[in-house]
This record gives C-alpha cells, sequence and structure tokens, in this order.
C-alpha cells in the first residue's frame, strides 16, 4: 500500500491521503498522464476551467484508489494542526500495512514534516517498514488525486458530491 498526501488550508487544514496497492500505481499514473492539456507539467485543481474539473473527477473515481480525508479545521495553531494530521496519516498507514509515503514538498515544511514522521513511525513501530519522501507534483501524478480531492471537499456541495465514492474515511482531528 502506498500512499500520495497533499493539502488544502482554504478553510482550515484539511489532509487528504490517496492509497493504493502497488499493483495499480502504473495504471493510475497513466491515466493521470492523459489528463494533462498539452503544456501542463501537472494538474492542480485550482487553476482547472469546471468542465475540466467535472472530466478530471470522472477520471479519478475509476482510478483503483481510495481516499482518507484527515480534517483539522477545528485545530486553530496551523502547526499543531499538520501534526495531528501527519501523525494519524502514519496511524493509519501502520494499521494498513502501508510501506511508502509520498507528501507534496512544501521547501518551508520538509524539516517539520521529517521530525513528525520521525516520530510518528517510531510511536507506531512502523520505521524498519515505512518508508516516507517529499515530491513535487510534477514528480509525482498521485498527489493531483489528493489535490483534486482537497479542493472539493474545501469547496463543499456537488464538488464534495463528485468526490465521495473515492473516500473511504472522513477522521475529524481537534
Amino acid at each position: 500500500m502506498h500512499a500520495f498526501v497533499d493539502e488544502t488550508k482554504q478553510h482550515g487544514l484539511l489532509i487528504v491521503s490517496t492509497l493504493t496497492e502497488v499493483c495499480h500505481l502504473q495504471q493510475a499514473r497513466k491515466v493521470l498522464q492523459s489528463k494533462r492539456l498539452p503544456g501542463q507539467n501537472r494538474i492542480h485543481f485550482k487553476t482547472e476551467r469546471d468542465s475540466r474539473r467535472h472530466e478530471i473527477c470522472s477520471a479519478l473515481c475509476a482510478l483503483k484508489v481510495r481516499v482518507m480525508v484527515y480534517d483539522a479545521t477545528a485545530i486553530k495553531d496551523a502547526v499543531e494542526a499538520r501534526t495531528d494530521c501527519l501523525t494519524a496519516v502514519v496511524e493509519d498507514l501502520a494499521a494498513l500495512g502501508g510501506r511508502r509515503l509520498t507528501i507534496e514538498q512544501d521547501d518551508s515544511l520538509v524539516q517539520a514534516d521529517r521530525r513528525t514522521f520521525y516520530n510518528a513511525v517510531r510511536k507506531f513501530d512502523v520505521a524498519a517498514t515505512l518508508e516516507y519522501e517529499h515530491r513535487r507534483p510534477n514528480q509525482e501524478p498521485l498527489l493531483w488525486v489528493s489535490d483534486a480531492v482537497a479542493w472539493c471537499v474545501a469547496k463543499g456541495g456537488d464538488w464534495r458530491r463528485r468526490v465521495d465514492p473515492l473516500i473511504t474515511q472522513v477522521r475529524k482531528l481537534s
């Protein structure tokens, strides 16, 4: 099991983890890359037109992935919210036998994230089995799924409904 993590801070922190089995990675990446427009090096949901968002949501729902949402909007301290979310991601991956966690790289947060992951993999006794890394979104198409779902959940309404088939859990943190 691999996890791909992105976030939105639109109305407080939401972290989204897209999970898939290793055997589905290649096909998912191929489908996602085929959805890029000429000249795009990635799909970034906030910059897409609504018609493209509809098309992309439909493609996402056909992938063999599932999504977990970590809602820390009730936590006002941004550092605490992020730490709690990332720790919960590791906890859930440990329970699922996860082997790899890829998080979208934000250079200003890499060191803090590494401290959080270092502590979390030890807390949940997966230091020897769970690898984690930061990647830029143009380097890993499965980060685009988490980006899209985070955007849709934050927007709510019909956008949330479009990605509901992907969401297996919403974990509220406080």
